[in-house]
């Protein structure tokens, strides 16, 4: 397994990027739900209060420090007993409360003031009105209770509970801005989470890095489900992904010029039939002649993609030496470009390709086109592709955007690697236009100088 790379500011930069609707929505989404909560489903509680004060005995000429101090001890005993049955019970008759002694305790707090012989009785309650009388009938039924049980009258009260005009709780604005900020917490964890699960390839950047192959070309998506889409809309995003392709395969080749190439996939479904037709149109769009041979001989598709006799194909070519190239080679339909359909397809497809008939026909075909485009079948599925990359001066590996995964494209690149397989690149497939590193990316890194300037006199113009 290669070492995961540390996370430094730009990744975590990109996860933001890419997860900036999570982190907007869910901070935003927690906020309302608190605020829903807090407005119409949560019981508005009044907040009454009474203050109390433990006082010196009548007898006394002067106030000793020994008596401030144990008036301040009192105030703790006295929270007791105001939590006490006896007050409870006198409260609730007075009152004639719909309460048990256990509910009526909830509602009322004790809290002594710190260095003074204050204490203040609090109470809770969706009526104010009633929590103000709670409060003032705590008070006196306390102070009843302690002149009966400690035999003394060393308590008064110093404010008596008003009304309360505006709850207490919930505090709406506060619960908002917590629940933004727990939600802002938990969209930036689980973006992070999302990232570490997502074992799949979004980015260029990602897929260079981790394969350490170069990215010839970002294909967007096409919407219209058009196949052919080098020839339908030569000025779509599609169509300009495929021409910078062919402008790195030919960068590729200055040395030694790529003219046998193979387009293979990491794993079923990722497009790579479709990327070999458009890039056998783009090439014979140079005036070069173009042949694609279907070598998925397990699900051949090139003859239903340009409408073609899927037999004679190239099993026939192989198998059948007597076999005609002029009975095998269909015209596309477009100029220049040449289709050789899969043929019959046989039951072992590996044994056929590895055949030495099969590098015979290769060289056949090299004489009388300048480029062959096979298509093959993806690369973890069966072993032909590793066998045809062999066979061919360049492989392109297309990767299905968001689809596939990192072990898939890894696994991949290992069984080219083993057969010597020239990679030519990664053609990233099904790209999102949306993608903030599309535009950049592909119209910089995949366009020639010729191209570059082209546009420009065009804009100039």
């Amino acid at each position: 397994m290669p070492l995961e790379k540390e996370l430094d500011l730009l990744e975590i930069w990109r996860v933001l990027v890419k997860r900036w609707k999570l982190i907007i929505l869910l901070p935003i989404l927690a906020a309302a739900i608190s605020a829903i909560i807090s407005l119409f489903i949560i019981t508005p509680q009044y907040e009454a209060s009474t203050t109390m004060m433990v006082i010196r005995p009548a007898d006394r000429a002067q106030i000793m420090v020994q008596d401030i101090q144990l008036n301040r001890q009192l105030v703790a005993t006295y929270r007791e007993i105001i939590h006490s049955r006896r007050v409870m019970e006198a409260t609730i008759a007075r009152q004639v409360l719909p309460l048990n002694v256990g509910e009526l305790r909830n509602k009322v707090e004790v809290e002594a003031v710190r260095d003074t012989e204050l204490f203040i009785v609090r109470v809770q309650d969706p009526d104010p009105v009633l929590a103000r009388d709670i409060a003032n009938e705590i008070a006196r039924a306390f102070m009843e209770q302690i002149t009966m049980i400690m035999q003394v009258e060393n308590v008064s009260v110093v404010d008596t509970a008003v009304t309360p005009t505006s709850p207490v709780s919930p505090r709406v604005m506060l619960n908002i801005a917590v629940a933004l900020v727990v939600g802002m917490m938990a969209a930036f964890g689980l973006a992070f989470l999302y990232e570490y699960l997502d074992r799949t390839i979004k980015d260029p950047d990602q897929a260079k890095q981790l394969l350490d192959i170069p990215v010839v070309g970002l294909v967007p998506k096409v919407e219209d489900q058009e196949q052919l889409f080098s020839t339908a809309n030569p000025r779509a995003p599609a169509s300009e992904a495929m021409r910078s392709i062919r402008t790195n395969i030919q960068f590729a080749g200055i040395d030694k010029p790529l003219t046998t190439l193979l387009v293979t996939g990491a794993n079923p479904a990722c497009g790579k039939s479709t990327i070999t037709a458009n890039l056998g149109v783009t090439l014979a769009q140079t005036g070069a002649r173009v042949l694609i041979v279907d070598a998925d001989l397990r699900k051949p598709t090139q003859h239903k993609l340009f409408n073609l006799w899927m037999e004679p194909g190239l099993t026939n070519l192989v198998l059948e030496p007597e076999t005609s190239l002029k009975n095998v080679v269909q015209n596309s339909g477009y100029e220049n470009l040449y289709v050789i359909s899969s043929g019959t397809i046989p039951p072992y497809p590996a044994e056929m390709i590895s055949s030495k008939r099969m590098k015979t026909v290769l060289e056949q075909l090299k004489d009388k086109f300048d480029y062959l485009v096979f298509d093959s079948p993806p690369v973890v599925a069966v072993t032909d592709a590793a066998l045809l990359s062999g066979l061919s001066d360049g492989t392109l590996l297309v990767l299905d955007h968001g689809r596939v995964t990192r072990e898939e494209a890894l696994g991949a690149v290992e069984q080219l690697r083993q057969v010597q397989a020239k990679l030519v690149g990664i053609v990233l497939n099904n790209v999102p236009h949306q993608r903030s590193y599309y535009n950049g990316y592909q119209y910089y890194y995949g366009s020639s100088k010729e191209e570059k300037r082209s546009r420009r006199n065009k804009s100039k113009g």
